[in-house]
């Protein structure tokens, strides 16, 4: 589960991403995504975790056959973790997608859509062993607020239909920068049947980034540092379906950047104790997660 992916995606740790896309990292069980596409288009998956910790910003191409740019991004994490929950039972993940982008022409607004795919394991008898996100929606800046509106469709390719893990999410974000350097965000994520046929799905997630400021020998060569900050709820309409209670996830981490390559490390939570996530596993606990991406 990739992000709230434009507006979380940066701490997509898994979420950090997402676009799903929060450390390989998402924001939520069983899915992960919300990446940082541009200033404007806040942290997806998440944490740096949440889920999320795709922090540099794509590179984009100018499409010459139409309009519009494409940006691609490859990761390699530790664990992926989405709101707060691993989606590989704490083994690495390999993760990527591509995004694009255009200008509508209208009150200055942008129509992006993306597809970001990621390994997971959930213990299931190999019923699932890739998780793919299609997402897509519309960009804007009203009065220097950022706003992001868009949906994110969640598929588990070789799953039995019978377990329901497929689901969609409608999606929505503000953005704004109250000081220089900074970035805070909020973004409400709402499904209908959440993962596993778990009823109606709500999460809220704030998220704050930080650009450090670097000696201008290393800025100048290209280095960026930033820190990133999640603090998210999710609430399942059948929690025994789910297989935990409501809960609180929050991440912290940091990434660095040198051109098309950032190297990020974070620290994800949830309040789960583990009677509480999924049958005693641990799942749900504390963890540090490395990420190593690229974007082109």
């Amino acid at each position: 589960m990739h992000c709230a992916r434009r507006i979380a995606k940066k701490l997509h740790i898994s979420c950090f991403p997402p676009p799903r896309h929060d450390a390989g990292a998402r924001s939520g069980v069983h899915s992960g995504k919300e990446n940082n596409m541009k200033a404007r288009i806040l942290l997806v998956c998440g944490a740096i975790a949440s889920g999320g910790l795709i922090s540099a910003a794509a590179a984009e191409t100018e499409i010459g056959l139409f309009p519009g740019t494409i940006s691609a991004n490859v990761t390699l994490a530790t664990d992926y973790a989405f709101r707060g929950i691993s989606q590989t039972d704490e083994d690495p993940a390999i993760q990527g997608g591509f995004d694009y982008e255009v200008e509508t022409g209208v009150l200055g607004t942008s129509a992006y859509l993306g597809i970001w795919a990621s390994n997971l394991d959930f213990n299931d008898g190999d019923e699932a062993s890739i998780e793919v996100d299609l997402y897509g929606g519309f960009t804007g800046e009203v009065a220097g607020i950022g706003w992001d509106v868009g949906f994110i469709y969640y598929a588990y390719p070789g799953a039995a239909s019978s377990l329901d893990y497929d689901f969609w999410e409608v999606t929505t974000g503000l953005s704004y920068s109250p000081l220089d350097r900074v970035e805070v965000g909020v973004r409400y994520n709402y499904s209908p049947d959440y993962f596993g046929g778990s009823g109606a799905g709500h999460f809220v997630e704030g998220t704050m980034s930080v650009s450090v400021p670097l000696p201008e020998v290393l800025a100048g060569r290209g280095l960026g540092l930033s820190l990133d900050g999640s603090i998210g709820h999710q609430w399942i309409g059948n929690n025994d379906v789910f297989g935990t209670p409501n809960y609180l996830t929050w991440s912290i981490g940091a990434s660095l950047s040198y051109k098309f390559l950032s190297l990020g490390v974070a620290y994800v939570d949830t309040d789960l104790s583990k009677s509480e996530c999924f049958d005693r596993t641990g799942l749900c606990g504390a963890r540090a997660i490395g990420t190593l991406t690229a974007t082109f």
